[in-house]
């Protein structure tokens, strides 16, 4: 079935003026009737469902001109990758939502909750960030298991344990923005640094040892990810190679 340029508007919602500007552009290029004019057929729509879904994923139309030329398999693996990205969204708004409706409940008294229970959602927000950022990293280096325990680990960590590390966390940043200011180590600014990040690794891992310390202190220079999120907590491109520095001192046997 064909369609004049009014009538395929009306069918897919799109305004005339857009068609023929994605006609100029080269994404969406209907065939000619014998009159000149635009003929739109079920192909056509396809393709302009395709364009619509590639601009709610934010694509710009040059981005999307390049991915509708792309063969079959080619936009199968794009959408997927995009699939994906959508996926781990919805899981954080997801996450984001339970945390708001636990708030507005606990503030409009519609529940009372326990001290454990308000931190239970926060807690498992962070264990899968970390599960999708760096978990196939640990899992290599330490097993599965391991890491089944230091999450269940992490979950179970009561109101003031979870305080304890995000004090520990706080204390380092503002100690390793003085330190990167002016290094130095041995030094007591360092060892504060180091007693801070054990104190929150012991309290996050149930099988902290210097060893594993060490191990973790490697990621944080040798994997981009991990030196990226020290770069941008403490807002220096030197961070995670400084955090490095001071526990290779300080964690020894």
């Amino acid at each position: 079935m064909t369609y004049l340029i009014k009538d395929f508007a009306q069918l897919t919602g799109v305004s005339e003026r857009t068609l023929r500007y994605y006609h100029e552009i080269g994404i969406l290029i209907p065939e000619r009737a014998d009159n000149g004019y635009r003929k739109y057929t079920s192909r056509d729509a396809d393709q302009l469902q395709l364009i619509l879904m590639y601009r709610n994923l934010q694509f710009d139309l040059s981005t999307i001109k390049q991915l509708l030329a792309l063969p079959v398999k080619q936009k199968i693996k794009e959408l997927a990758t995009q699939q994906s990205v959508l996926i781990k969204k919805q899981s954080e708004l997801t996450q984001a939502l339970q945390q708001i409706a636990i708030t507005l409940a606990n503030y409009r008294e519609e529940q009372l909750m326990k001290d454990p229970e308000k931190f239970t959602v926060f807690k498992q927000a962070a264990i899968t960030e970390n599960q999708e950022l760096f978990g196939k990293e640990v899992v290599s280096k330490y097993g599965s298991k391991q890491q089944r325990n230091a999450n269940q680990h992490f979950k179970n960590l009561t109101t003031i344990q979870y305080q304890q590390m995000q004090t520990n966390e706080v204390q380092l940043i503002f100690e390793l923005q003085q330190y990167i200011a002016s290094p130095n180590w041995p030094s007591d600014l360092a060892q504060k640094i180091f007693n801070h990040h054990q104190a929150w690794l012991q309290l996050a891992s149930p099988d902290y040892s210097l060893k594993m310390h060490r191990a973790i202190a490697e990621m944080y220079v040798s994997d981009a990810r991990f030196t990226n999120y020290y770069t941008k907590l403490i807002g220096h491109p030197q961070a995670a190679k400084a955090l490095n520095s001071i526990i290779n001192y300080y964690a020894i046997k």
